[in-house]
């Protein structure tokens, strides 16, 4: 017997194991630490990404908007990582 998993379900799977990690990782972080903090920036925008691009269909839209939805993900997490670093 072969068990196949579509696309978004293994997209589904990764986010779920994403959320897991983030929740973990949030409850350890004694002190605010800066390299905990960033990795949950990048995780959050990571999952950002993967909800656009694959459940609401982003990854099959005209170029013009895949650009902008790409762009969004990349300015917002570059502010939110200099304003991390900066405070």
């Amino acid at each position: 017997m072969t068990v196949r998993i579509d696309r978004q379900t293994a997209v589904w799977m990764f986010l779920v194991g994403a959320t897991v990690l983030t929740a973990v990782l949030g409850l350890e972080q004694h002190g605010g630490s800066t390299a905990v903090g960033l990795a949950l920036l990048v995780i959050a925008f990571v999952k950002v990404r993967l909800v656009a691009l694959h459940f609401m269909e982003v990854r099959d839209a005209p170029l013009a908007l895949r650009l902008l939805v790409e762009g969004y993900v990349v300015v917002t997490l570059v502010v939110l990582v200099v304003l991390r670093v900066a405070s």
